[in-house]
């Protein structure tokens, strides 16, 4: 079946079950969700851990969160009168009330406006919404609300290994609300041209498959065509609706990025590729999150102006809070194609089941789809400090675990972290460290068409880096005064990289096939070219207005390799104006 006749055939029972059902039990409220943003999920989970347990509808592994839910969690924090807060702590509650008003209990954000009819509420260019809405009064069947913005993000820099100037202008818009309280909607375009740093531009050179083609791969973006001699221009479309089905079910479907863990990476799906299009169930009951994500993603980008192949990743994900302050949680994932007896392209239905282990699948259809399964936890485990972890397995022999002797197919990942927010008892400094290990060849297949690794537009899905990798990173934040904050960022890094078509294990688009004849044994991570990366930056950032920043930032990456051809020591200075969008981080 093809994946948008089953995408519309699951829409159209769930829209039968919602008329069925929606006189059966009181509205709630749907809404749309705040796109994924690491420093706007940091305050997230920095209130989290102050709080020092969880709160029962926030469970923050799988992201992004829903406005509603958001809101529930900053009324919860504005009426806890036993917290201590600073001015800082004050502002970003206010901020997060602000920013999702029609679903908390905070005073009206309306304003005089500009010209009568802009910025009449703080966050919004445009907003309408009945009266119900307005007021704080009871629901009522035909309850709506519709906000809308400007996105712009423009920016300027020095790159001591570039002579031009590098440059950022991106310009859109976006759309969200709610219609009759179990209908959210989001929608957002956005252009850019830009310059970017040699150590981002090499990147884009290996994504892309051909120069020549007018065809380039951008990290965290789909088709992208040349700017001016060295940079690039790329359009980001976002959107999807979403609705209750029941009490404890909610449906997603559009086109976003999702994420799924706990830590500032995941090995399991992060934002690093584009957006893709997925229909994602959440059910929430007791303390139990259960999720479902279908996506369709893009296989291979192998020229302008064709069809690209698909691909399919379903991902089930299952969290329940142990206790108020211990998180577990388990997933499953596979990712597949097919190309032959004229299947391409096709959604084999043996994976909609949304309960069952997909190794089982697997066998039961005579398929070597590529299967992942994990964990993750979070733990509070005391006074303002989160620890945190995820533990990935894409195939592992206990045989050959046990006698160490480095066999390729022990293919496994594992992240372990802390957050430790007042860091040494100074208000607002918050201090994250993680490291990330991932074996040789994990998310990789033996698919020559990318049919079956964790790769979308040739980007992973998981950590940038892809496989055969160690890394160390911290990250220090301080908020000094309510609308300034200052982040620094180290990221340490020890990885193996090709050359003259080995296969080392790093790079996510080569093919395992072969690696039984011709690397069997004696793997390590970081085989290969040695490599070594050390990224530092810092960036100050100050909130003028609402959703409008200023940012100015200093990057120092250097990356030494066996091959002295491919050391690069790069310092990156820039300064730009955010308004409504997150920074864009190539931090690899």
């Amino acid at each position: 079946m093809k994946f948008y006749k089953f995408v519309y055939t699951i829409l159209l029972f769930l829209a039968l079950l919602f008329i069925e059902t929606q006189n059966s039990f009181a509205q709630t409220n749907t809404s749309s969700f705040v796109p994924y943003q690491s420093d706007y999920y940091h305050i997230l989970k920095r209130y989290e851990i102050k709080r020092g347990k969880f709160f029962k509808p926030f469970h923050s592994s799988t992201l992004p969160l829903s406005r509603s839910t958001i809101a529930l969690f900053a009324d919860s924090l504005a009426l806890d009168s036993t917290k201590n807060y600073s001015q800082s702590d004050k502002f970003n509650i206010n901020y997060l009330l602000t920013d999702n008003y029609e679903f908390t209990k905070k005073d009206s954000v309306k304003q005089k406006g500009i010209l009568k009819y802009f910025y009449k509420r703080k966050p919004d260019f445009l907003s309408v919404m009945n009266e119900n809405y307005d007021m704080k009064l009871e629901k009522g069947a035909l309850d709506f609300v519709i906000r809308a913005n400007p996105i712009l993000h423009l920016g300027v820099g020095q790159d001591n290994t570039r002579d031009e100037m590098l440059t950022l202008n991106t310009r859109g818009a976006e759309i969200h609300g709610v219609a009759a309280r179990r209908i959210g909607f989001y929608a957002s375009v956005t252009e850019t041209q830009a310059i970017f740093p040699r150590y981002v531009q090499n990147v884009i050179d290996s994504l892309s498959p051909d120069r020549s083609l007018d065809n380039f791969v951008v990290p965290n973006e789909a088709f992208a065509k040349p700017f001016k001699e060295n940079g690039v221009d790329f359009l980001r479309v976002r959107g999807y609706i979403t609705f209750n089905v029941a009490k404890v079910v909610d449906v997603q479907f559009g086109n976003d990025n999702n994420f799924i863990g706990n830590g500032y990476r995941s090995l399991v799906l992060s934002d690093f590729a584009p957006p893709h299009l997925f229909l994602k169930l959440q059910t929430k009951f007791w303390k139990i999150n259960y999720t479902n994500l279908y996506t369709q993603m893009v296989a291979d980008v192998q020229r302008a102006n064709s069809l690209y192949p698909k691909k399919y990743v379903i991902y089930h994900h299952l969290s329940i809070d142990i206790t108020k302050k211990f998180n577990l949680g388990v997933f499953e994932s596979v990712a597949y194609g097919r190309k032959d007896q004229g299947q391409n392209d096709t959604f084999d239905l043996s994976y909609l089941n949304p309960f069952i282990f997909y190794r089982a699948v697997e066998q039961g259809i005579g398929s070597i789809d590529n299967a992942l399964v994990g964990a993750d936890f979070k733990w509070l485990a005391l006074k303002d400090f989160q620890l945190y972890g995820q533990f990935v397995l894409d195939e592992l022999k206990v045989g050959e675990l046990v006698d160490n002797n480095g066999w390729w197919g022990n293919k496994y990942g594992i992240q372990l972290g802390l957050n430790y927010i007042d860091f040494a008892n100074i208000k607002n400094l918050d201090l994250q460290l993680e490291t990330n290990i991932v074996r040789p060849y994990t998310y990789t297949h033996s698919s020559d068409e990318q049919l079956s690794n964790f790769v979308h537009y040739r980007q992973s899905l998981a950590h940038p880096l892809g496989a055969n990798f160690m890394e160390f990173l911290g990250v220090l934040r301080y908020q000094p005064i309510p609308r300034l904050t200052i982040t620094g960022k180290f990221i340490y890094a020890q990885t193996g990289e090709d050359s003259n078509g080995s296969n080392w294990g790093s790079n996510l688009l080569i093919s395992n096939v072969d690696v039984d004849d011709t690397n069997e044994y004696g793997n390590t991570i970081g085989q290969g070219i040695e490599t070594n990366i050390l990224f530092g930056r810092l960036t100050a950032t100050y909130q003028l207005y609402h959703n409008l920043f200023i940012d100015a930032d200093v990057i120092h990456r250097n990356k030494t390799s066996a091959l002295v051809a491919r050391d690069l020591s790069s310092t990156v200075f820039s300064v730009g104006m955010r308004l409504n969008i997150g920074q864009r981080l190539y931090e690899f």
